[in-house]
């Protein structure tokens, strides 16, 4: 095996155990150990998990004083506001909880801000603007956790805020009328990994029992379920585990999308040319980067009002300036990928011994995040891009690797900065352009640990003989989805695989036929940093699936890394 191959360890007693109680394979009893399962009930609760094994909203931290709060608004007609981020997270925070409080008449209104104008969280100036609109509440939505002075001077205003957020608070918190955070140090609710969309959820589910309570509702009440489709898109496009809480919400509600009800959401798959199931790869990858491109290039507005549309053309015509907006950050991102290489390849010194960090005047500050990620990618270093601004002050976006904290590293530059935060994998900060160089230095030396640290690790779940993949353990493996972040497809090993025969193409993939046995097997590797021709009989790693196309299905296996 390679080295930066790295096989989890079997649990043989548990295994079969679980395989036999559940009826399922040991192979797919092995992957529920390795993605932290301990016994028959988390493995029952894991594949068969529904709404109702939902935790209780009311076990988040100031959840009654919210609601008491929002009551209170609406029996005296106040106008309220949503103030929701410009992120997939803050755009379907915000319309989630607009389209409910709709649903109640009350008189509700949103803001999201401009990334580039006012930056991110809330800011006084349009926390202003919403108190002489006569606005009295204000419901943050992903952000607010740390707008200490910003909640103190909106009280001055006549202005109450309730503070909805999911990132970690700092030692001060906002002396709001409630702060709803799971990762608070005394709450109580369980699912900590929730995104902001998913605090706005619990806060509805509570509103809408309070309210039910109190005989609210005469002629029916709403349906949340319908809501999922945007709890769903906030929660995978935010990098969230799709583990525990996130599980169930993720995967109640692409259910929810092969059909939406929703038209801003069928707009939008028919703009991103989603034709069939919707998976949490479409979420990831198609629907949220269109969202994301709004408040990146602009402001998030159309992507908020795509989400509240109640009319189909017009729904339509807002996925159409989404799917341009995206194009144009496609087109921006490629450009500066471009200008970031030959920086690198031109000047090797600007490659550290442990990071990369590069600047430019030229550069787009909503972009060079996902710039980052591409670096990060191609030179396997914890990155940092820095867009200067026409003030002097550069805005910079960091990445990492797995096992490499960049926010920690961050952590022992803070005195060059302006304001920083962030987590282990993906960071922010502000600097002064004078002082980029200093930090180039300190931020390498920072991340001083041994290389094999750096070397990308590819995970394998389990060891197997090539003839034992089978349609059934792909159908099982099925029911392990939504898959990604903390619970990735299964990635399997087989080893002296023989190769049949093989072909490269666009240049960068490889098809091949692999046979172990009688049993013959497509396979293709995409994306191979080398093409090259394979040896006659390889160790491969691969994720087992179903190609589907012109009314087949068939098993292939998508390639992770091959040895010999």
């Amino acid at each position: 095996m390679k080295n930066n191959w790295i096989l989890e360890k079997e649990n043989l007693k548990l295994r079969d155990k679980l395989a036999k109680s559940l009826q399922i394979s040991p192979v797919t009893a092995q992957v529920l150990i390795n993605r932290g399962i301990e016994n028959e009930t988390e493995a029952n609760l894991f594949l068969n998990c529904t709404l109702f094994d939902l935790p209780s909203p009311y076990l988040m931290k100031g959840m009654d004083k919210a609601i008491e709060r929002i009551k209170k608004a609406l029996e005296n007609n106040e106008r309220i506001a949503i103030y929701g981020d410009y992120d997939v997270d803050g755009v379907t925070s915000t319309a989630l909880l607009y389209n409910f409080m709709k649903t109640l008449e009350a008189n509700v209104t949103y803001y999201n801000p401009d990334r580039l104008k006012e930056g991110y969280g809330i800011n006084i100036d349009a926390v202003k603007k919403l108190a002489g609109e006569k606005v009295s509440l204000i419901i943050s939505g992903d952000c607010g956790i740390t707008a200490v002075r910003e909640v103190e001077q909106a009280k001055e205003l006549g202005v109450d805020f309730i503070v909805t957020d999911h990132h970690k608070p700092p030692q001060e918190l906002p002396e709001a009328v409630s702060v709803l955070n799971p990762k608070l140090s005394d709450c109580k609710y369980p699912g900590k990994e929730i995104v902001g969309v998913g605090v706005i959820f619990n806060l509805v589910i509570a509103l809408r029992r309070a309210l039910r309570d109190e005989g609210f509702f005469k002629n029916g009440e709403p349906n949340l379920g319908d809501y999922l489709d945007l709890v769903a898109l906030g929660t995978v496009a935010d990098c969230a585990p799709l583990l525990d809480v996130n599980r169930i919400l993720v995967k109640e509600g692409i259910k929810r999308m092969q059909s939406p009800k929703r038209l801003g959401v069928q707009a939008l798959k028919e703009a991103s040319s989603i034709k069939g199931e919707v998976t949490s790869y479409d979420l990831g990858f198609k629907l949220g980067p269109r969202i994301n491109a709004s408040g990146r290039m602009s402001t998030a507005d159309n992507a908020v009002k795509l989400f509240i549309s109640d009319n189909l053309e017009h729904a339509r015509e807002l996925a159409k300036g989404l799917n341009k907006e995206n194009a144009n950050r496609q087109g921006t991102e490629a450009e500066i990928i471009k200008e970031a290489i030959s920086l690198l390849e031109s000047n090797p010194a600007l490659i550290g011994t442990n990071s990369i960090v590069l600047a430019s005047r030229s550069w787009h500050p909503g972009i060079i995040g996902i710039v980052a990620s591409r670096i990060v990618e191609r030179y396997e270093k914890p990155t940092m891009l820095i867009a200067i601004g026409e003030n002097g002050v550069g805005k910079g976006s960091g990445r990492s690797l797995e096992g490499v904290n960049i926010y920690a590293a961050l952590s022992e530059c803070r005195e060059l900065f302006l304001q920083f935060g962030g987590h282990e994998l993906a960071a922010g900060l502000s600097i002064r352009e004078e002082d980029i160089e200093k930090f180039r230095g300190m931020f390498d030396k920072a991340l001083e640990n041994p290389e094999e640290q750096y070397e990308k690790k590819l995970r394998i779940d389990c060891s197997v003989e090539l003839d034992s993949v089978t349609d059934s353990l792909i159908s099982e493996f099925e029911m392990l989805a939504p898959f990604g972040i903390g619970n990735p497809e299964p990635v399997l090993l087989s080893e002296k695989v023989e190769v049949v025969s093989q072909r490269i193409f666009k240049d960068k993939h490889l098809g091949f036929k692999v046979r172990k046995g009688t049993k013959l097997f497509e396979a293709i590797w995409f994306n191979m940093k080398e093409p090259s021709t394979l040896p006659d009989k390889v160790d491969m790693v691969f994720i087992p699936e179903f190609n589907q196309w012109n009314g087949n299905k068939e098993i292939r296996l998508r390639v992770r890394d091959v040895s010999w």
